[in-house]
């Protein structure tokens, strides 16, 4: 049932978007094209930038010693912490009017801030694909007089490639879904198409089939992602788990490998977070947030709170069932993998379907806020299963087995034991996904009651109508928002190598 929940509004895009053609503009039209040429150009500019950051990163501090290693380990990831809109509004801000030398904005522009603010996709995936390498591999690699460089090439980066394209899936995922910095930057892609067919034509259905297309690519790229992880695992050997030789760089390239880890730190977190904080400082109204703060806290813990029983329903199934526990784990990796416009989309349709029927009336406050819940828990369940999944492989079958021989049944056994188990995963996850929520924006844009604005749409309005000093406050309290789960993460992979200094 919790993954027919969480599936249902992109199952219903992909239906809905079947139906006979009522003479919209999508498909064949202008629109769908240049969504589709735009998406495909951010998506290979933005993801291309973001493999080679992530992949060098993860390399320098999983491979080498350096000056600050230690502290580039975890503080390469920071810049996940920030949406990429909050990125776009920040950079906007920076080269106004020729502040800067370079001004950031258009194509180019917005494949610069996805690939500084989703790198570290593809440096976690690639961190933990070098980590989990043979030591014998790379020491056999070195004691054959092979210099870092050609270690890097010839060993360690093809036994990490499985772990590197997995990351780079979820960076352009993240790309073709984001609405909010292509809207910024003027680009037109498919996520911005589904806005532009409703809003500026007047087509549901049109919109619909546009978010269909959206929704199948975002699924292959969940496909490549999963296939890359199914292959991440060769490479082992006896002394897996020994400490990896790292190799010491000289002087000059130690210098050139601090100055890079800083440089990706500054663009992707200090100088926005810098910058948001000087105007909202300056020019910030705080009363002007402070009902959006609230707002954004409400619809948040509520739905981190749905979204995490779910999710925990989901993982629970799939651990004592491994035949349906797969087909829920895709089930609520597809709404993961579309975008929030795409979630939203499907389950305005399916209300409108239940309108029609007579089961419902309008959609008022109340069941606005009801398919806000329900697009948020089909959007991040996935988010909330991971976490719970990890933390309920800690649960060996024998315990799970005597609960049953006493009696316990599936409900008690879940309260009981499987739940207090997994409690820290839980706690993590409810962080995690109270902060995906905080930062979602056209689900929120589209399905929110009549005048009720969350700090992400607070943020879109003003940047909307080119108040960015008016958009500095809530964006800074978006980004501020996302670096404590941020952090757990980063502690948690600092934990992931066993004999690991």
């Amino acid at each position: 049932m919790a993954t027919l929940i969480c599936a249902a509004p992109a199952v219903a895009v992909i239906t809905l978007a079947l139906r006979p053609d009522q003479g919209d503009v999508a498909f064949g039209g202008d629109l769908l094209r240049d969504g589709a040429i735009g998406t495909a150009l951010v998506v290979a500019l933005g993801g291309a930038g973001a493999v080679v950051f992530g992949a060098m990163a993860a390399w320098l501090v999983s491979l080498c010693r350096f000056p600050g290693r230690g502290v580039f380990e975890w503080l390469l990831v920071i810049p996940l912490a920030a949406p990429s809109y909050v990125l776009a509004y920040a950079y906007t801000g920076i080269t106004w009017h020729g502040a800067a030398p370079i001004e950031v904005r258009g194509l180019w522009g917005a494949a610069f801030v996805y690939a500084i603010g989703l790198y570290p996709y593809v440096y976690l995936a690639a961190r933990a694909a070098f980590a989990s390498q043979s030591a014998c591999a790379l020491e056999a690699a070195r004691s054959l007089g092979a210099s870092p460089w050609r270690v890097f090439w010839e060993v360690a980066l093809p036994l990490a490639r499985p772990g590197i394209a997995a990351g780079a899936a979820l960076a352009m995922m993240e790309i073709a879904a984001d609405y909010g910095a292509a809207y910024h930057f003027g680009l037109t892609t498919l996520s911005t198409a589904v806005f532009r067919a409703w809003y500026a034509h007047g087509s549901l259905d049109g919109a619909l089939q546009i978010a269909a297309v959206l929704l199948l690519a975002a699924i292959v790229f969940l496909i490549v992602e999963r296939r890359a992880r199914g292959r991440a695992a060769f490479g082992g050997g006896s002394s897996r788990w020994r400490p990896l030789p790292r190799y010491q760089l000289s002087p000059l390239p130690g210098l050139l490998a601090s100055g890079f880890c800083v440089a990706l730190i500054a663009f992707g977190a200090v100088l926005p977070l810098a910058w948001l904080g000087r105007l909202a400082l300056l020019h910030g109204d705080l009363g002007d947030v402070v009902q959006p703060f609230v707002n954004s806290v409400i619809l948040s813990a509520a739905g981190a709170l749905i979204t995490l029983a779910l999710a925990a329903a989901i993982a629970v199934s799939a651990r004592r069932s491994k035949s349906i526990g797969k087909l829920s784990l895709y089930g609520a990796a597809m709404g993961y993998a579309a975008p929030g416009a795409v979630i939203a989309m499907g389950a305005l349709a399916l209300f409108s379907i239940a309108r029609e029927a007579g089961w419902i009336g309008g959609l008022g406050t109340a069941l606005a806020l009801a398919a806000l819940f329900w697009t948020y828990a089909a959007r991040f369940s996935a988010a909330g299963v991971q976490p719970i999944d990890a933390g309920l492989a800690r649960l060996s079958k024998g315990l799970d087995a005597s609960a049953r021989t006493l009696g316990a049944g599936p409900w008690r056994r879940l309260i009981a034991v499987d739940l207090p188990i997994a409690g820290p995963s839980l706690a993590a996850a409810a962080l995690i996904l109270f902060v995906e929520i905080l930062k979602e924006l056209p689900a929120t844009l589209i399905l929110r009651p009549f005048d009720f604005d969350t700090l992400a749409v607070k943020a879109y309005s003003y940047a909307s109508d080119e108040r960015l000093l008016q958009a500095a406050a809530p964006a800074l309290l978006i980004f501020l928002a996302g670096l404590a789960p941020i952090i757990i993460l980063t502690r948690g992979i600092a934990r992931a190598r066993a004999g690991q200094a």
